[in-house]
């Protein structure tokens, strides 16, 4: 199971004073649901590009084993 994602707070402006003994302070989502979106489209944007790359890859890669194979067969 995956571990849950943590939520990134930031304390609001008219919390405690500085130096004052804090017990509870009052806090504010900064990134909400937003983030898995756009974290999803990276993620598949990424997966699209290696894909891409090994499939521009593989060709020459496939030619270079097939000469080298050439000439070790002569």
């Amino acid at each position: 199971m995956p571990a849950p994602r943590s939520t990134v707070l930031r304390e609001t402006p008219d919390a405690a004073q500085s130096g004052a003994r804090v017990i509870d302070a009052r806090y504010e989502v900064v990134k909400g649901k937003n983030r898995g979106i756009i974290r999803r489209i990276k993620t598949a944007l990424f997966a699209i590009f290696l894909a891409a790359l090994i499939g521009f890859l593989i060709p020459p890669a496939w030619v270079l084993i097939q000469e080298v194979g050439a000439m070790l067969a002569n």
